[in-house]
């Protein structure tokens, strides 16, 4: 958790990754992760923001690097853009314009027989051949622009597929964790794929079987996070967070990365937010199956004594 009046300093002051390792020295109690995170949540907001922009003169851009060898990564710097966005931006012209240039300029006369020439024709709309073509840069036969494109995506720490990858594995780790704390702690419990095969439509990552009380709060569910919890993914998660409180009542979001601490603010609404699981000493089990929990154990209780 962090003060609002520090949250606004760090963010201010959050343009580089080197402003990182300064502002850990100026704020020691706050975790290295949780300015990382601050910073990769602004980097992507910004350049979400221009994703949505076409660059002026994209034709310009591309004769710099067709002409005179400007890589994707210089002239993306130039712009101020992420190189990935860029890369798609550069990419829609070429498909749009100079399709030749997907291509060997050696092999030109078998291009044919090329799945790059396959994949133009079977897909008629440029931004879902780009997503193929990130997905797997060898389909591009010129050998300079294949490079560009590798270039741009493992150069991009904010919006290339492979960042988006390793999110999505931090993701993961981090709902693995949470199946961990509540596996040994013996709270049974469904998974959000196991509700989903059960015809639930909307689901939290974990669905407890047996409800337990944090600090006086009643925790029916847990959704986890591997983000730091701004303004900005706030506003974004929200809905989201309060829908489950309607279909499966109070519950727990959890932002592992941290959270400023004027957002834990939905407590009448029936959603509680931490940056952690809630420590043994705080927790009460409502219900209990195994009378013969062991001392490593949270204690049980019979729902009676919690009403």
């Amino acid at each position: 958790m962090i003060k609002r009046s520090d949250f606004n300093v760090i963010n201010k002051k959050l343009n580089d990754k080197d402003d990182v390792t300064y502002l850990k020295t100026q704020y020691p109690d706050i975790p290295y992760s949780t300015l990382i995170a601050i910073f990769s949540q602004k980097r992507i907001k910004i350049y979400r923001q221009n994703c949505y922009k076409k660059t002026p003169n994209i034709r310009q851009y591309y004769y710099s690097y067709l002409n005179n060898g400007v890589s994707f990564l210089e002239l993306s710097s130039h712009l101020g853009l992420s190189s990935s966005i860029f890369s798609k931006q550069i990419l829609t012209y070429i498909i749009e314009h100079d399709q030749n240039s997907l291509f060997n300029p050696e092999n030109l006369a078998t291009k044919e027989t090329t799945e790059m020439w396959k994949l133009l024709k079977e897909i008629n709309d440029p931004q879902n051949i780009i997503k193929k073509i990130f997905k797997n840069p060898s389909l591009v036969e010129n050998l300079n622009l294949r490079k560009n494109i590798y270039q741009s995506i493992y150069n991009d720490d904010n919006c290339s597929p492979l960042i988006n990858h390793i999110r999505s594995s931090t993701g993961s780790e981090y709902e693995y964790l949470l199946q961990e704390k509540l596996y040994k702690l013996n709270i049974p419990y469904l998974t959000e794929n196991q509700l989903r095969k059960d015809g639930y439509p909307k689901t939290p990552d974990i669905k407890l079987e047996i409800p337990f009380a944090y600090k006086g709060f009643m925790v029916n569910w847990i959704e986890s996070k591997a983000s730091f919890c701004d303004d900005n993914n706030y506003k974004n998660t929200k809905d989201q967070i309060i829908g489950y409180k309607n279909r499966y009542g109070p519950g727990l979001a959890i932002y592992w990365f941290g959270y400023i601490d004027d957002l834990n603010n939905l407590q009448d609404e029936g959603v509680y937010i931490t940056d952690s699981f809630p420590d043994i000493k705080d927790i009460e089990v409502l219900h209990c199956l195994d009378k013969n929990i062991d001392n490593n154990s949270i204690q049980c209780n019979n729902i009676n004594q919690l009403i």
